[in-house]
Order: C-alpha cells, then sequence, then structure tokens
C-alpha cells in the first residue's frame, strides 16, 4: 500500500466538495510523528487543481487557498499534539509549496496584536468559543483549570482559545473543532477527546463528521504500522 492509496482512500470518504479532508489528515499526520508526509498531501491536492476545469488565475488561487488552510489547521492542531510537531509539520509544508505559491502567501500574521483593544478581541472571542464547545461544563472545566495551576487556565484563555483557536478568518469554528478533534484522536487522549468531540458537535459538525475522522486516523495509523488508538469518537 503506497501512501497515494491511502490519501485516495481518505478522499474518497469525504464529499465531493469537501475539501477539509486534507486538512484533517495533515493535522492527523503531523500528530502521529509523520510530518515527512506533509508535502505528500499538498501534492496530492495540487494534482487534484490541475485536473480541475478551469483557468489558471482559479487554479492558483486554489492552490493558495489550500495551502493556508492546510497552514492553518496544523497549527491549530498544535493544541493537541504540541508546538514541536507542528513546526516540524509547517516545515515540510513550505518546503513543498511551489515558488510562485509562497510568493503569494500572506507574509505578516492573520492574528493581530497591534494593540490592546486586538488583544482584548481576541480574548473575548476565546472566551466565547469556550463556552460554546464546553456548554454547560463551562464553568466546571475553567475552575478545574485554574485548580490543577493558575497558569493553566489563563494560557488556555489567553494563549490558545483566544488568538488561536477561535480565529475564523481561513478555518470556521466546526472546521477548527474538527481539527482539534482529529488532533486529539491520534494522540489516543481519551478525555480531551470526548469533551471536544460534544464541543464539535455544539459547532454544526455531524456524527457522520466525526466517524470519517475516526477512519482517517484508524487508516493512517494502519498505513505507519502503529496502534490503533483507544480513546472513542
Amino acid at each position: 500500500m503506497t501512501f497515494t492509496t491511502v490519501l485516495e482512500a481518505i478522499r474518497a470518504a469525504f464529499p465531493l466538495h469537501d475539501d477539509l479532508w486534507y486538512v484533517l489528515t495533515a493535522a492527523a499526520v503531523s500528530s502521529l510523528n509523520h510530518p515527512e508526509d506533509v508535502g505528500y498531501i499538498y501534492q496530492f491536492v495540487e494534482k487534484e487543481i490541475d485536473g480541475m476545469n478551469v483557468s489558471a488565475t482559479e487554479k492558483e488561487e486554489a492552490k493558495i487557498k489550500a495551502v493556508m488552510r492546510m497552514r492553518d489547521g496544523i497549527l491549530k492542531s498544535y493544541i493537541a499534539h504540541g508546538f514541536p510537531k507542528t513546526i516540524n509539520g509547517l516545515k515540510q509544508l513550505y518546503n513543498a509549496t511551489p515558488e510562485a505559491i509562497r510568493g503569494k502567501l500572506p507574509s505578516s500574521p492573520i492574528r493581530r496584536e497591534s494593540t490592546w483593544k486586538d488583544i482584548e478581541d481576541q480574548r473575548k472571542r476565546g472566551r466565547l468559543l469556550w463556552d460554546k464547545i464546553y456548554d454547560r461544563h463551562t464553568e466546571r472545566v475553567a475552575n478545574d483549570m485554574y485548580k490543577y495551576y493558575p497558569d493553566l487556565g489563563q494560557v488556555a484563555f489567553h494563549h490558545l482559545y483566544g488568538p488561536v483557536l477561535s480565529e475564523t478568518a481561513i478555518l470556521t469554528g466546526k472546521e477548527s473543532s474538527m481539527v482539534l478533534v482529529t488532533g486529539l484522536k491520534a494522540e489516543d487522549l481519551g478525555t480531551q477527546l470526548r469533551g471536544h468531540a460534544y464541543g464539535a458537535l455544539h459547532q454544526g459538525a455531524t456524527k457522520e463528521d466525526l466517524a470519517r475522522i475516526d477512519d482517517l486516523v484508524v487508516r493512517l495509523c494502519n498505513y505507519y504500522c502503529i496502534q490503533h488508538p483507544k480513546a472513542k469518537l
């Protein structure tokens, strides 16, 4: 079995016009510590785009969009699998991105922190997302974090949910939740997976969406000869 065969199977499991599959696959591959395959995911998507019956300009725009979505997905997945894996995944994506596309990507952060108001807005947005994900459990989960270590709660709100996860300029709230679920499934983190699976449903994901994530991770584990995660979706 080749990696291309695995990608074809994952692609076929998603609806025809659903382009989240490659974002989730890049997040899962990074989580499973195989960043060397992130570039192949982009190349697979690039080949699909080249086969589309659209103008050259539209193809270029589609490639730019694909890289931006993969970048943001891998970045957001660090909340599940850690910063080193995200660095490695993004490095491989950068190396695989053609110069012509790379030169047209945004060169400054989309997460603005130029003023204190920018930071306040991020924190408010992050708190709203937190409440939506955890629903009736929101205060309990927040209190637990501050109880374990006050700085843990502060980091969660001010550095994870605020600036990173709740930013929806590239990936929607639903898509971002699904990225996080993918990373947690790949990392076999059952307690957090359970909470964020419900959070994804609160963000508009369906049980079928979660089943596709489960299938995606299992397919990759089979390919890499990694034991299947015990955590259930």
